[in-house]
């Protein structure tokens, strides 16, 4: 029989194994310090409720996060990160540069890439990139065409080529 991590009195019924960056841990508790750490799951009335469950566990959760992210603020208007987590809006413009690594992330899972890879409006102003962007999309687009260099695909050279040319034309 175990016995509770927390009281350490009396017997372990909730059992939960979470696995956060590629490492799992092991938690054993009673129902009733399952219940101070917010995750009670109503089997003292026989109700069970798989949402309650995972609703009720997101504030256990926060403890796994790295301290940069459990505190981190954008410097402008003072956002949380985790409050943007929740409204899924962020507060203002400087919200962008404070949750930069995050947001890229966020995206990269969302849309498989953090950057526009798709066709850009015709009649629009041209699209201005910041130097950072600009930069890493010109070191991807060297690569390209070394590569193409390389394979001896001189037409696909020359279109990336014209490619570098009109991005550090637009280079913001």
């Amino acid at each position: 029989m175990k016995y509770c991590e927390e009281c350490h009195k009396a017997a372990a019924s909730v059992f939960l194994k979470l696995a956060v960056n590629n490492k799992v841990t092991e938690t054993h508790l009673c129902p009733a310090c399952a219940a101070k750490k917010g995750m009670g799951l109503g089997l003292e009335t026989g109700a069970f409720n798989i949402s309650d469950i995972v609703g009720n566990m997101s504030g256990y959760f926060k403890d796994f996060l790295p301290p940069e992210r459990r505190t981190l603020r954008c410097g402008s208007c003072g956002l949380k990160y985790s409050e943007f987590k929740e409204s899924g809006r962020l507060g203002c413009p400087g919200c962008y540069a404070s949750f930069e690594s995050q947001l890229t992330e966020l995206m990269t899972r969302i849309h498989g890439a953090a950057h526009h890879s798709g066709r850009a409006y015709a009649g629009g102003a041209a699209l201005k990139f910041s130097k950072a962007e600009a930069g890493r999309r010109l070191e991807e687009l060297r690569a390209e065409l070394k590569a193409a260099v390389d394979r001896e695909d001189f037409e696909g050279a020359a279109r990336l080529r014209d490619a570098m040319k009109s991005l550090e034309a637009r280079r913001g």
